[in-house]
This record gives C-alpha cells, structure tokens and sequence, in this order.
C-alpha cells in the first residue's frame, strides 16, 4: 500500500497526516486543506493564544461564539454533569498555576493552593445559544482536555471529504484512522520511558490516551492534570475522537468507569498507579 506522509507544526509540535493510495501531488492538496482547517480551528480553541476565539471570550467574559465553540462547551457541560463536576473546564485559572508550578518546581503546587484561588465550576458558564458569559471573576475556560481530539476529527473529515478511502491523522497521541486497513498503534508504558506497555490493532476508530506522565513536578501526583484520582494512564478507542479525548480525561478526573455504561461502544484500558490494568466495553479484543 503506498503512503503519502505530510507533517507540520500544531499542538505545540507536530500534527502528521498519513494518506494511502493515492497520487502524491493530490494527496500533497488534500493533506494541507486539512491542516489549515486545523490551523482554523486551533485559532479557536487556542488557551494560550491571546487573538484566539477562546481567549477573547476569557478577557471580555460576555459574547457571541462560533458554532465550533458552543459544540465543544456542549460537550463539555455534559461530561461535567455526568463526572458530578469532576470534569470541569472552567478552570483554567488553576490549570495556568499548575502548568507555572510545572515549570517553576518551587512554587506551590497543592490542590489547596489551587482551589482557594479558583472557586468557579462550570455553573458559571451561561450559554443562551450562541451567547456565553462567564458569571465568576475565575471562570477561564481551558478546553485543551477536548479541543485537540475535536480538531483531529475535523481534520479527518476534510480528508474523507476531499476523496481519501483510507489514512490517519495524529495529533500527538490522538489518532482518528479511517478506512480498511488496520494499524499497529502502542501505547506507551506510564513508568517506563520509551517502552511501550501495550499496542492494539484497529481499524477506523479513534484513539486518545490520558496521563500523568508527560508533564509534572517532583512526581506523578503533581501532573498536568487537575483533579487526577488513582490512574496513571488511561486509553480510549471509540468511533469519535472529540468524545474519546473527553472521556479519557473524564475518567481520569473522576474514577468512574460506571458512565462507560452511556457509551458502549468506547474500548477502554485503565492502569492504576500500581500498574493494575483493567479492560472495559471489550477492549481485550483489539490487544
């Protein structure tokens, strides 16, 4: 089967695009229409970019937001009702300080310090519409637990549209595959670096991966996460990566693999900080 690479920088480092069976200089068009549109869409959900949609709805805290932005702050809202407020992406004032104390060890990093310095929940997030307002001086909306899953897919879906039968895109560790051809995906080991604690084999689906072990301080238990309970690494296969991205930080945030029972059809592997691995919805079957 011939393969058509194409890489550039998104997320932070870099998105690849990877088309089969077709003609280079085609797949070479197609592969860069996606990537603008995930250039469109990063300019919306972009926490740390000061022009992006997201950012301009933090600072004037009242306004008309785009459909891409009501869909995912949807999203959102139903997996903070379903985590009993675990899941909350109003804050981003917290998630800020953490990700300072990651980069500045000394300073204090405790969920005391976090929690007195955001009150907010996602109850203070109106939405009439298409009309947002942040009701709490500490409501900063970070939706970096959701957004990248969510462009991945769109970027994906240009790639449908535009006449490619089979290929992937990779954000940096969420995958959407479409088409036939199964891939060989690991998943790598959340104590041993560059080793790999299993792989699946799948075929049009999505894959996203949570976990502790990319970005922290000191140890584990001070990661990027906030809110992070008893799991070190948690995996998703699912037929949509917005929600699988979601579901995996959902989980995550709250252990509760009993909201597994709303989504079935989501492939789920769990491993605890003892290393304790646990399969859900079926998961075994695509080791």
């Amino acid at each position: 089967m011939d393969e058509f690479v194409f890489k550039k920088p998104l997320f932070g480092k870099d998105v690849e695009i990877v088309i089969y069976d077709m003609d280079d200089e085609l797949a070479q068009e197609v592969a860069y229409k996606s990537y603008v549109e995930g250039l469109r869409l990063s300019s919306i959900f972009n926490f740390y970019d000061e022009k992006s949609e997201l950012s301009t709805l933090n600072k004037n805290r009242k306004m008309r937001v785009s459909d891409e932005l009501i869909a995912l702050l949807d999203i959102a809202k139903e997996f903070y009702i379903l985590t009993d407020g675990k899941y909350d992406v109003s804050l981003g004032k917290a998630i800020m300080q953490r990700k300072k104390g990651l980069k500045e060890p000394a300073q204090k990093t405790g969920e005391e310090t976090l929690q007195e310095d955001a009150r907010c929940s996602f109850k203070n997030i109106i939405m009439e519409g298409n009309n947002v307002t942040l009701n709490h001086k500490d409501v900063l909306i970070d939706l970096g637990s959701i957004a990248k899953g969510f462009i991945v897919e769109k970027m994906a879906k240009v790639l449908e549209d535009e006449g490619v039968v089979c290929g992937l895109v990779d954000g940096r560790g969420d995958i959407r595959i479409f088409g036939d051809a199964t891939q060989n995906i690991g998943i790598q080991h959340p104590r041993k670096k560059d080793e790999l604690i299993a792989s699946i084999n799948v075929a049009d689906c999505a894959i996203a991966t949570s976990g502790d072990y990319n970005q922290y301080v000191g140890s584990f238990e001070h990661s990027h996460i906030i809110n992070s309970m008893d799991f070190s690494s948690i995996t998703v296969v699912a037929p949509d990566l917005t929600i699988a991205d979601a579901l995996a930080t959902a989980l995550f945030v709250s252990n509760n693999v009993e909201i597994l029972e709303r989504y079935k059809n989501a492939k789920v592997m769990t491993i605890d900080k003892d290393m304790n691995i646990q399969y859900y919805n079926g998961f075994e079957e695509v080791l």
